[in-house]
C-alpha cells in the first residue's frame, strides 16, 4: 500500500494507535510509524528511517560511487497547505488531494539527497 487516505489515518492514529507504513525504491526503504502529534493537532507525525543505498555523483571527481543510508527522518504531514508565516513551523510535507503518498515522499527525501554536495570518501579532510 503506497498510498492511503489522509483522513483515514489521521483518524486511526488521533484515536492512540499508529500507522506503520514501508515502501521500497530501486535500493532505497523508507520504513516507519504515522502518529498523533498533540502539539500540532491537525497534522500526523512521520518517523521512520531512511535505509539501503544510493548511487551519486562525487562534486569534486565527477565520479558516480554508491553510498550507504541509514537516515533517520522526522516530519510533520499536512492534508492542508501550510502557512510559512507560523513561528512554529517545521518540516511539513503537504499531501496533495488528501491523500499520502508514500512513494512519493520517498522519492522525495531521495532526490533532496541526490541534490546535495557530495564528495567521495577518498576526497573527505
Amino acid at each position: 500500500m503506497h498510498k492511503v487516505a489522509f483522513a483515514k489515518v489521521f483518524q486511526t492514529c488521533k484515536n492512540g494507535d499508529k500507522f506503520p507504513f514501508c515502501v521500497e525504491s530501486d535500493e532505497a526503504k523508507l520504513e516507519g510509524v504515522l502518529s498523533f502529534s498533540s502539539n500540532h493537532s491537525n497534522l500526523l507525525k512521520l518517523e521512520g528511517i531512511l535505509s539501503g543505498t544510493i548511487t551519486l555523483i562525487c562534486d569534486v571527481s565527477g565520479e558516480e560511487y554508491v553510498k550507504t543510508l541509514e537516515e533517520p527522518l522526522e516530519f510533520y504531514l499536512s492534508e492542508t497547505i501550510v502557512s510559512l508565516d507560523n513561528e512554529h513551523f517545521e518540516e511539513i510535507v503537504e499531501c496533495e488531494n488528501g491523500v499520502i503518498d508514500f512513494n512519493e515522499i520517498l522519492c522525495g527525501e531521495l532526490e533532496m539527497i541526490r541534490c546535495d554536495y557530495h564528495t567521495k570518501d577518498e576526497f573527505k579532510e
